[in-house]
């Protein structure tokens, strides 16, 4: 089975959790794992400091313009607090 999007493609990608989609690029082909149903991906978005694995059944490639997507914020760490 050949992989369906390229390293460098815009996605769109639904965090769980979230409701609306976000736009992604994807940074890496993971390997192919024996008896996988579904491949895998490393995705990148501009709004978050880090990448996310995913399945290539939860992207889409029908992705809209970029001003129509939510520009988020990072989200500052949750860390404890010393007083």
């Amino acid at each position: 089975m050949p992989f369906k999007f390229l390293v460098g493609q815009a996605v769109e990608y639904t965090p769980i959790g979230e409701k609306v989609a976000g736009l992604y690029t994807i940074t890496r082909r993971m390997p192919r794992e024996e008896q996988a149903i579904d491949l895998k991906y490393c995705i990148k978005s501009e709004a978050e400091a880090y990448e996310r694995n995913v399945l290539e059944c939860q992207l889409s490639s029908d992705v809209r313009p970029e001003y129509e997507y939510a520009t988020s914020k990072p989200r500052p760490s949750q860390g404890s607090h010393r007083t």
